[in-house]
């Protein structure tokens, strides 16, 4: 039968010393650097301590944030370019539907029989889509993107 050995230990550790202490044993006679203590952050964009703003420094700083988006955005569309995100790729993909179906591109069988399982309970629905599309009443949204 195996018996349990108990290891005590000599004195707590309670103290940030004592921790210190530790470690400088286990590094060896060097002196721990408070900065490799620290944890830094991932990413290499300044932090702001949000929290210690007043209600309208906080605003303030929003504001200058949504400006700062929106200046990016504008300039991204200036160049030809839209955000990449859920709302433009189903634009775009909605845009290539439109044009697969407005000129019976390889794939509008496809198209259609996907809007006549969407559009179920109305039977009309999917050749009126195709009829709005090849009359160009149904436009796409991000034509000037892709037309350079």
């Amino acid at each position: 039968m195996r018996t349990a050995e108990t290891f005590e230990i000599e004195e707590p550790i309670d103290r940030l010393e004592d921790d210190l202490g530790m470690l400088q044993e286990l590094l060896g006679d060097e002196e721990p650097e408070l900065e490799t203590l620290v944890t830094k952050s991932v990413s290499k964009r300044p932090t702001v301590g949000v929290a210690d703003m007043s209600p309208e420094e906080f605003r303030a700083y929003k504001a200058g944030k949504q400006a700062e988006r929106r200046a990016k955005l504008k300039e991204r569309e200036a160049n030809g370019s839209i955000k990449f995100d859920a709302a433009s790729t189903r634009d775009a993909l909605a845009d290539a539907a439109l044009m697969i179906l407005a000129h019976g591109l390889p794939g509008t069988d496809t198209i259609q029989k996907y809007l006549e399982r969407v559009f179920a309970d109305q039977v009309g629905a999917p050749l009126t889509i195709t009829a709005r599309a090849r009359s160009g009443d149904l436009k796409p949204k991000l034509i000037r993107f892709a037309v350079k």
